[in-house]
């Protein structure tokens, strides 16, 4: 299920400034405003599949009119903003749900913003193909070990075969912890599972610093190919690696005829910021 929440400074002013930075806040945000016993579990455990752990969710950039301040290290926001928080867990989006709609408020660092508006949505596919937009970048990566057994990672372009290839194992390592460990009937088997993903046009660069560690993700259009069942899961559990820290949400925007090609477009994407 994925939450829009539109909000605007408590303050009444027309604008606000957080960090370029502002990953942090915005999970912080998140975790502060569940249930602590379940906020703790995600937080310090999560969710396993042999040495992995997943949290479950995955959020946009904020998203409206915004200024970036580079010299200073700021973004200035203008207006309402948009957040779209997306998980599979029930538990997560209904908490996070109930308790705005009680107090309508989310604190980032010292700015706190009120809720102005929230949907709710539940997308599923009924095509092979589909085309998404990022609201926050995919990051793809391995790591390896230098001869003195330092560890290094490296980063691969949407146009490398090895960005597929990881963002495939990555989605399949969360359906298999969806349906062992959540118990969510998938509705398909190991054997069927199947997925591709292709950049469409340009993609843009992004290095975001989470917690003194660069990650570099990739923006833009990306087309999805897979059986529908697993499309659809794959827009409940995001794309690529660190969900939970403000990477890989996306955006279904086109759905494809299953003969010809044709598409017809779902709606207007959210614009990111």
């Amino acid at each position: 299920m994925r939450l829009v929440l539109t909000m605007r400074p408590s303050s009444g002013g027309d604008h606000f400034v957080l960090p370029l930075t502002y990953n942090e806040y915005v999970q912080a945000a998140l975790y502060s405003i569940l249930p602590e016993d379940f906020a703790a579990f995600l937080h310090d455990e999560g969710y396993s599949y042999l040495k992995r752990k997943f949290r479950m969710f995955s959020f946009s950039r904020l998203l409206g009119k915004y200024e970036v301040l580079r010299d200073e290290g700021f973004i200035r926001f203008f207006g309402p903003v948009r957040l779209v928080v997306v998980s599979p867990l029930a538990e997560f989006t209904r908490a996070v749900l109930d308790r705005l709609l009680g107090d309508a408020m989310l604190r980032l660092g010292n700015v706190e913003l009120e809720l102005v508006e929230v949907e709710s949505s539940n997308p599923r596919v009924d095509s092979s193909r589909i085309l998404v937009q990022t609201l926050s970048p995919i990051t793809a990566y391995s790591t390896f070990f230098k001869p003195d057994g330092r560890k290094y990672t490296v980063y691969f372009h949407p146009r490398e075969s090895s960005f597929s290839e990881v963002v495939r194992e990555n989605l399949r390592k969360k359906v298999k912890v969806a349906r062992d460990e959540m118990g969510i009937d998938i509705g398909f088997s190991d054997e069927e599972f199947a997925f591709d993903i292709r950049p469409v046009g340009r993609t843009k660069k992004s290095v975001v610093v989470y917690r003194d560690i660069f990650v570099q993700g990739y923006s833009g259009r990306f087309e999805l190919i897979g059986p529908p069942a697993v499309l659809s899961l794959a827009l409940d559990l995001s794309l690529g690696s660190k969900n939970s820290q403000g990477f890989g949400c996306v955006d279904l925007i086109k759905t494809y005829a299953e003969e010809g090609g044709d598409g017809y477009v779902d709606r207007e994407p959210h614009s990111a910021g």
